[in-house]
């Protein structure tokens, strides 16, 4: 039997825990370990895992997978204290939304022995905790797996077996590009969520501006009830893509500002214009007109096939790599005699 182990049952770790018992991987068990009492009682009131440790040592015994999905501050620690306790060939992987610091934690911090391949599900609620976990959470999302150079292919092979498992489209992407889409496309969202909460609430108004705050208001401002802790190490771990993102945001309102602004009065069409192609282009992303070609494929190694990381999840690598063996046997024509 397959065991996997996530370290940290918060929304994510839990919704994981849940997808995968949902899933069509058989024959696996799901561990789940929790420094908070609380959030791990909670993750097992939810039926997500087949048993609950408060050790880490007895969580990650005999285990073939362990997914780190507690805040990223946290996983230097972790990676220090759990890797030379690890299994020999245990394939590590995170949930993390920065990836370049956990990469460079990973080979620093980790042995030889272990096999780590950096994971982020593009996923998530802005209301944390395992009660707010659900087992489709990662359907049709992508998951950004982003292996480090040295990656191991079966390791590879074995996230994106996991990714596609709980419902997810595995995206391979190097380790800078992510940090800055992201950085893009969920780290300055939150941020400007947080800069409007943050500029209307110090009104001295305040009180009567919020009896006028509509659907509008609470679609932008809804990130920033996210979980701050989370957020903040997000914050920290991917700071120089977040400001080279905030500085372009900053451009883009200051240009806002002075088609406004202006002694003669603004020019209608100009701000029309850029309220168009701001309009055509979330059009464009709403229908998957500018999506470039699917990235869900090999990160410049041969993967094995989704069907032989199941079998290795299944019988073990040493059963699969028989059965290699014998079919490419069968295919030169090496048959044993009769």
């Amino acid at each position: 039997m397959a065991k996997i182990s996530i370290i940290g049952t918060g929304l994510i770790g839990t919704s994981l825990a849940l997808a995968l018992r949902q899933s069509h991987l058989s024959n696996l068990q799901i561990i789940g370990s929790d420094y908070d009492s609380t959030a791990r009682g909670d993750a097992q009131k939810r039926g997500a895992f087949h048993r609950m440790e408060t050790r880490l040592a007895n969580a990650i015994e005999g285990v073939d997978v362990v997914v780190l999905a507690t805040p990223i501050m946290a996983m230097r620690d972790l990676m220090e204290t759990l890797g030379p306790e690890l299994p020999e060939g245990c394939v590590l992987t995170d949930v993390g939304s920065s990836k370049k610091i956990i990469l460079e934690w990973a080979q620093e911090l980790l042995p030889k022995s272990v096999k780590f391949v950096g994971g982020h599900p593009m996923a998530g609620k802005e209301t944390a905790g395992p009660q707010n976990a659900t087992a489709d959470l990662f359907k049709n999302k992508p998951y950004c797996i982003v292996p480090p150079p040295y990656a191991d292919k079966d390791a590879v092979s074995t996230v994106t077996t996991m990714a596609e498992a709980v419902g997810a489209r595995p995206y391979f992407i190097n380790v800078d590009e992510h940090d800055s889409f992201v950085g893009a496309v969920s780290h300055l969202p939150f941020l400007m969520s947080v800069a409007l909460m943050e500029t209307v609430s110090k009104s001295s108004n305040w009180g009567d501006i919020s009896q006028l705050a509509s659907s509008g208001f609470r679609d932008v401002s809804r990130l920033a009830s996210g979980d701050a802790v989370m957020h903040r190490d997000i914050s920290l771990s991917n700071r120089e893509p977040i400001v080279s993102w905030i500085d372009s945001f900053i451009r883009q309102l200051y240009e806002l500002r002075n088609l406004l602004n202006t002694e003669e009065g603004p020019d209608a069409a100009a701000v029309h214009k850029v309220f168009e192609h701001a309009s055509n282009e979330r059009a464009r992303w709403m229908a998957g007109t500018i999506n470039p070609a699917n990235r869900a494929g090999s990160p410049g190694t041969e993967i094995p096939t989704f069907s032989e990381s199941m079998q290795e999840m299944l019988i073990g690598r040493k059963g699969v790599e028989v059965q290699r063996r014998f079919f490419r046997g069968l295919k030169n024509g090496d048959r044993d005699s009769r």
